[in-house]
């Protein structure tokens, strides 16, 4: 199968659009840390905490987070372990491209 052939690709496209959003990638290096609710996120990256709820809801929708209940509060973790590597192979590589 040829490159231009692979329907996967467009999805793959997009999910790097997701990830490309330097906010979102903020959260997600916050989550990988540790799990949090939209007002500690908020006061840590020092964002609106709508803006965050944003941010949540758009890798909620690509299964990137998780949410769940702590009595009202409302938590978030990471929910994809291979972003977790993905994120921290780029930002190995991305530190040698600078020493060079």
């Amino acid at each position: 199968m040829s490159v231009n052939e692979n329907p996967n690709l467009e999805h793959i496209s997009h999910f790097f659009k997701i990830l490309g959003n330097p906010k979102r990638l903020q959260l997600l290096y916050l989550l990988i840390q540790h799990s949090m609710s939209v007002s500690e996120i908020s006061k840590r990256l020092n964002w609106e905490q709508s803006g965050v709820s944003h941010q949540l809801q758009l890798l909620r929708k690509y299964n990137l987070v998780q949410q769940h209940r702590q009595g009202k509060v409302v938590i978030y973790r990471l929910d994809d372990p291979q972003v977790v590597v993905l994120i921290a192979d780029v930002l190995n590589h991305a530190e040698q491209i600078v020493k060079k």
